[in-house]
């Protein structure tokens, strides 16, 4: 009799349960020195975590999420000294100290962690998520400044050292905060572990805060031990996201460049955008220090960063707007934008020649093929036509299975000669329907000149429509002029495409 074997829940589940229950076990069940020990078990416990995720999941951005583990040890290894020394007998250490920098540490390892993550997400720049992240971090640098690392290093009798003992911390949480930003405003896929991965960051953000408070007001939050369960908590977050199997969803290639500008975003950079201000107004109300210069700056830069934003916004919608989605040629509307402006300048004696092509039996490509296999042939056939034209002439895709060039600066010999090659080009190679298969395809070219064949753009291309047609007619797979109407340079048209395996 077959024995059924139960599967217990996922690995990252149950971390996350025992983690928990780890959690209120320190927050709720305090017994005595114990819970120094219950503490730098979470601590250490996430850091496992996240190297057991790397060995079960091999994930690509394995050095990514290493020094991300990194960063959360050197958080134990600064701990130990402090919550096990007293236990042991040894004098806590003092500030600033070796274990300072040790402390400190988690921080840059953490930010290169994420840069790491970034590059793999994004390989290009990414100028829109870059501002975005720049907006909110200038306006929380402002209020950690106002809020934290002013108050902390304002007594007069720290050294200098000390003063900047004080300030890394709030300092090393800006960094996670422009780094973490830009991780999670760039374009591409948010699988729960990269949700899991903003949670540490805020976490560890929030324990750092709510230690720099108790330090300000002499007093421990909430009965004390709040910073502590922030940063136990954001330990077992970040375990749980490098043993989720999502883990390697978190590496995958952006499909596409920018991020789209949607409703939440544009509020968060607003809210980031008010900041400034209203950090001036809610000074003013207290009574307390306003730092003009520096809310001056701030809003100037802002300004600039915002100004910025909007004129990159307005260029990638304008990009939209001229460029085909399916084959990234020109849009027809951008041609006929074009063909006026090169048309008045024709007049003048440049010369200009406008080239119609169709694909050839294309309704039976997809017939045969699908739409897929047809959307791939029109992909080629633009590649094809962006090899073979010039470095100013202008390529567009004109209507379904029809594509449009504009020559300036020609004469009809030299457009004649474009025409057949880029017939030559589309027509010589078959091109791929599907991973394993390619067929012939040839076009059908109407070649007319401005101002030899006509004296206006509409009728230059109401011309080239014409002798496009005439190819049609007169055997397809051939190129058609003024000069040469129905020029026999192909072979007998086929009624059907003719399958070449690879």
């Amino acid at each position: 009799m077959a024995t059924t074997v139960r599967k217990g829940p996922p690995a990252w589940l149950a971390f996350l349960a025992a983690g928990l229950i780890g959690v209120v076990a320190y927050r709720l069940v305090p017994v005595g020195d114990a819970t120094s020990v219950v503490y730098l078990a979470l601590v250490l416990a996430g850091a496992l975590a996240v190297g057991a995720g790397v060995w079960i999941h091999r994930p690509k951005a394995w050095a990514a999420w290493s020094l991300l583990a990194a960063g959360q040890l050197a958080l134990f290894a600064g701990s130990v000294p402090v919550y096990l020394g007293p236990l042991l007998g040894f004098d806590k250490p003092g500030f600033p100290s070796l274990l300072t920098v040790i402390y400190a540490a988690q921080y840059p390892l953490t930010g290169v962690g994420l840069l790491l993550l970034i590059r793999r997400r994004a390989p290009s720049w990414d100028l829109a998520s870059l501002i975005d992240a720049a907006i909110v971090t200038v306006s929380a640098s402002l209020l950690s400044w106002v809020y934290l690392i002013s108050p902390l290093t304002a007594d007069p009798g720290l050294t200098p050292l000390t003063e900047a003992a004080i300030a890394a911390f709030p300092l090393g949480d800006l960094l996670l905060l422009a780094v973490g930003a830009r991780l999670m405003l760039g374009a591409g896929l948010r699988p729960p572990a990269l949700w899991l991965l903003a949670a540490y960051l805020v976490l560890i953000a929030l324990g750092d805060t709510g230690q720099s408070v108790e330090a300000l007001n002499g007093t421990l939050l909430l009965g004390g031990t709040w910073p502590e369960t922030a940063w136990v908590l954001a330990a077992i977050t970040l375990g749980t996201a490098g043993l989720h199997p999502s883990v390697r969803a978190v590496e995958e290639l952006s499909p596409t460049p920018d991020p789209d500008a949607g409703t939440r975003r544009l509020v968060l950079l607003a809210v980031a955008s008010l900041l400034a201000p209203a950090t001036l107004l809610v000074q003013y109300a207290r009574n307390a220090p306003l730092h003009v210069p520096l809310v001056c700056a701030t809003c100037a830069l802002l300004f600039l960063l915002v100004l910025g934003r909007m004129a990159r916004l307005v260029a990638t919608q304008r990009e939209v707007a001229i460029t085909d989605g399916l084959t990234g040629l020109h849009t027809r509307r951008y041609f006929e934008h074009s063909l006026l402006v090169e048309g008045e300048r024709a007049l003048r004696g440049a010369g200009l020649a406008v080239l119609l092509l169709d694909i050839d039996h294309f309704k039976s490509i997809n017939d045969t093929y699908g739409h897929h296999g047809g959307d791939r042939v029109l992909c080629e056939v633009a590649n094809r036509l962006r090899v073979v034209m010039r470095g100013g002439d202008l390529v567009a895709r004109y209507g379904g299975e029809e594509f449009a060039v504009l020559v300036p600066n020609t004469v009809p010999p030299i457009a004649r000669e474009i025409a057949e090659r880029v017939r030559l080009a589309i027509s010589e190679t078959p091109m791929p329907v599907n991973p394993t298969t390619s067929t012939p395809i040839t076009v059908s070219i109407g070649v007319a000149t401005m101002p030899e064949d006509a004296t206006n753009v509409d009728d230059l291309v109401l011309l080239a429509d014409q002798l496009l047609y005439a190819s049609k007619e007169t055997g397809r797979n051939r190129v058609t002029s003024t000069v040469n109407r129905a020029a026999d340079t192909a072979p007998a048209d086929e009624t059907a495409p003719t399958v070449a395996r690879r």
